[in-house]
């Protein structure tokens, strides 16, 4: 493996010289990078909306709070923007099925899942591996996504394992 010999040539500043990884290893380095999948959902317009993540990451313990990134143009960030409020669904590692529906570009992604709703109107899937319930804390715009920072209002676990994405292939999670 290659190693930067100089770390002063990672700095903060980029400079007009500086040459950044291609898109194309970049998706492939980050393969590699196994992560829980997630559905995002919210309400918006009178509709549940979502779109399956794995961008999800803890930020603190104190105040609980987490982010989010999402993509500009997928069709759920202007109702995550709008309602102010979202959930992260963290997925059974028996519901593959609905990290797909929740990927692809249907328009009744609610219609063959049970959920719940919360007081604050956010579908929450039934039978995940967990939930959290967000309000819009901060968010800053990054090339072309936007990273949502949320404050954790509730949320719940079972004892289910969480489904794994890693290398563009689900995985369940063994035990180490």
């Amino acid at each position: 493996m290659n190693t930067v010999e100089n770390n002063e040539a990672s700095t903060r500043n980029n400079s007009a010289n500086d040459t950044f990884i291609d898109c194309e290893t970049f998706r492939n380095v980050m393969r590699k990078l196994a992560g829980s999948v997630t559905v995002v959902t919210t309400e918006g317009d009178g509709t549940f909306h979502g779109f399956t993540a794995t961008a999800v990451c803890s930020v603190c313990a104190e105040p609980p709070t987490i982010l989010i990134v999402v993509n500009r143009s997928a069709r759920t960030h202007p109702y995550i923007h709008q309602k102010g409020v979202f959930a992260v669904n963290i997925l059974a590692d028996n519901q593959a099925h609905i990290a797909n529906l929740f990927a692809s570009k249907s328009s009744e992604q609610f219609a063959n899942v049970s959920y719940a709703v919360t007081p604050r109107g956010v579908p929450v899937i039934e039978d995940a591996a967990a939930f959290i319930e967000c309000n819009i804390d901060q968010q800053h715009e990054v090339g072309t996504h936007t990273i949502f920072i949320g404050r954790v209002l509730g949320g719940g676990a079972a004892e289910n394992l969480p489904l794994i994405y890693h290398d563009a292939n689900y995985a369940r999670v063994a035990m180490i």
